[in-house]
């Protein structure tokens, strides 16, 4: 009995496609206020689920990235569902077009893009560019605010003179 239902199993897998998942990690270069990176990937058809995973900031900031598929007329990728540190990113299908956009998305810590999507055709990729504008430490605002009352502090002792 369980030889048949493996053998059924087997003789069936493949009627449901494969699914991909690839980790990756991409080193963030620049800084220390913008760091950046090129993103993407290529698969053949089926489902694919990308987690990218970022070094090199780990800290407060501000992320900015775009998500474009690389169609072509025999090719496409649609993105089904992207995540930035579990918040759900705005993608929209348009057609022979897919994108993902994040415009200003506040993050701490490490970062983590997950990228969820179908190939249709042989093969197919996207790509796209991811930004994180890091936030000053509050002791750089009070750094800047003593300095600026120092100015004021001159400015007006040399106008009474």
């Amino acid at each position: 009995m369980k030889l048949k239902s493996l053998v059924l199993a087997a003789a069936l897998l493949p009627a449901f496609g494969s699914a991909f998942a690839d980790d990756i990690t991409v080193d963030l270069i620049g800084g220390p206020n913008v760091y950046s990176a090129l993103v993407g990937n290529t698969h053949t058809e089926g489902a694919f689920s990308d987690t990218f995973t970022f070094t090199g900031f780990d800290g407060v900031g501000t992320v900015f990235a775009g998500l474009i598929n690389n169609a072509s007329a025999w090719s496409d990728v649609t993105f089904t569902d992207v995540t930035l540190n579990g918040v759900d990113v705005a993608t929209a299908d348009l057609g022979s077009l897919s994108i993902a956009a994040i415009l200003g998305q506040d993050v701490s810590g490490p970062l983590t893009l997950v990228v969820n999507g179908t190939v249709t055709g042989d093969v197919a990729s996207y790509g796209g560019n991811f930004t994180v504008t890091a936030v000053p430490e509050p002791a750089t605002y009070g750094m800047l605010a003593g300095g600026l009352g120092v100015l004021a502090f001159a400015a007006r002792r040399r106008k009474q003179q």
